[in-house]
């Protein structure tokens, strides 16, 4: 019985290992830095580091051998020559006209324009994933509307106001015009 149970055992071990090595849908490439064009090219090397028994490394210097948890597959990336693990990212990133934020607290500031105002921090890459500063750098103005929501962000209220406000021109222009200069659908048809 013991040996049946001993063969059981390490056929789960096996079966185990071998997960650790096999390609999957959710493998991905978890930061930009990272030195693989994509995830085949990762998965080579993450299984020939598993065999060698390779450490991975997190920010603070520590390592952690290759495949345990949180040094899997998609918790590292090999970048600078070395496998580091990626800081978890608890916050909610906001891409605003092509720079990333997290937005902070909704600002108790309102005006006639009905947009609303967020502090924002701005979010930094490095090897060791995303992060972002000690305190908000930026003011996000965001405005939603039946046709989407639209932000636009600035080191103070008015330049995210400004920008903002050239946002909504530019998407509707069009729409001004026709109601500055007088015109409407009615009187063209009479």
């Amino acid at each position: 019985m013991t040996n049946v149970l001993q063969a059981l055992i390490k056929k789960k071990h096996d079966l185990n290992e071998q997960s650790k090595t096999r390609a999957r849908l959710d493998d991905k490439i978890v930061n930009p830095l990272s030195e693989f064009k994509n995830t085949f090219q990762k998965r080579c090397a993450y299984n020939d580091a598993l065999l060698n028994k390779v450490y991975a490394f997190d920010h603070a210097g520590n390592k952690y051998l290759l495949g345990i948890p949180g040094a899997e597959f998609n918790n590292v990336e090999y970048i600078g020559g070395l496998w580091r693990i990626q800081n978890k990212f608890p916050h909610e990133i906001t891409n605003v006209r092509g720079r990333d934020f997290v937005l902070s607290d909704r600002l108790a500031y309102t005006e006639k324009t009905k947009f609303d105002f967020y502090s924002a921090y701005s979010v930094g890459q490095n090897c060791y994933g995303y992060f972002i500063g000690g305190k908000p750098d930026f003011i996000v103005a965001k405005y939603e509307t039946e046709h989407g929501v639209f932000m636009a962000y600035g080191q103070t209220i008015e330049q995210a106001r400004a920008f903002l406000g050239i946002k909504l021109y530019d998407k509707y222009q069009d729409l001004i015009h026709t109601v500055l200069s007088g015109k409407n659908s009615n009187r063209e048809h009479k």
